[in-house]
């Protein structure tokens, strides 16, 4: 016979459940352990495109550091001050673990995490100066000719082509892609039109200073005129959309109508907000 407490028990609601899987998350990838220099290119990337970075989940990628100390508590403090939200770090040396455990953050148990490693390891590879570079998780890049993006090169994907040089050939106007975008790519098209002609996936990301076209659905963060081109327009052919920003004005998922949901559609700038046309 069951006791009246334990029918209780079975007949409480479940609070909560677990599940292992992880979102996108844009990846912080420390060159330096100079908080001050981190704090000033970062600064200067966000204030770029303020809205997109506001309340960013962070993972701090501390691999190319190597053994070098660094501050994760002042550098917990300069994300937030910026309404960043830094949430783990990943390839921590013992040491580096126990600041960051110190500092509240959590350190993320993957197979890269590892408590002793040589300076300059094969994540250090990635072709991207200057001390502090934001992106998403490696191994995703988009394919064809994108470039360094508004928060640093790294935004640039894997396998893309590097920018021309100041003396070469100007930058190519726009770029298509063709392959599917998955969740944690970011395509970023500092000149021209960016063209897309495969489902993009919650959590990919989108950026061109001019047009946005999607000829399939659009479910990740699509940002036009990323340089403040307010005559910049975003379309497709499915609007499922997580985030849409044209030159600083946005809409976050649950402001796009219902009506427009699923459809294809035009974001555009009117009356310096944005609006949803059918197509």
């Amino acid at each position: 016979m069951v006791s009246g407490r334990r029918g209780e028990k079975r007949q409480e609601q479940q609070a909560f459940a677990l599940k292992g899987t992880m979102p996108a998350i844009t990846m912080l990838c420390l060159k330096t352990a100079n908080v001050s220099a981190v704090e000033r290119q970062l600064a200067d990337h966000i204030s770029q495109m303020p809205h997109f970075f506001l309340h960013l989940p962070i993972l701090l990628d501390l691999a190319e550091l190597g053994d070098e100390p660094v501050d994760l508590g002042a550098l917990a403090g300069l994300l937030r001050k910026h309404n960043l939200v830094p949430i783990a770090v990943r390839n921590p040396t013992d040491a580096q673990r126990e600041r960051a455990v110190a500092a509240g953050l959590g350190v993320l148990r993957t197979p890269l995490t590892r408590s002793s490693r040589q300076a300059g390891s094969a994540e250090g590879s990635t072709p991207t100066p200057g001390p502090v570079a934001v992106g998403p998780a490696p191994d995703r890049g988009a394919p064809g000719n994108a470039t360094a993006g508004p928060v640093g090169p790294a935004r640039r994907p894997r396998d893309a082509a590097p920018a021309p040089d100041a003396a070469g050939e100007p930058p190519p106007a726009g770029l298509t892609v063709r392959q599917p975008v998955r969740s944690g790519q970011v395509i970023y098209v500092p000149h021209g039109d960016l063209v897309v002609l495969s489902p993009v996936s919650s959590g990919a990301e989108l950026i061109a200073n001019d047009n946005i076209h999607v000829y399939a659905p659009l479910r990740g963060r699509a940002m036009a005129g990323a340089h403040n081109n307010a005559d910049a327009s975003i379309f497709c052919m499915s609007l499922e959309a997580e985030f849409v920003s044209i030159a600083g004005r946005y809409l976050m998922a649950d402001e796009i109508p219902d009506e427009h949901r699923g459809k294809p559609a035009r974001i555009s700038v009117q009356n310096d907000g944005l609006v949803v046309t059918r197509l």
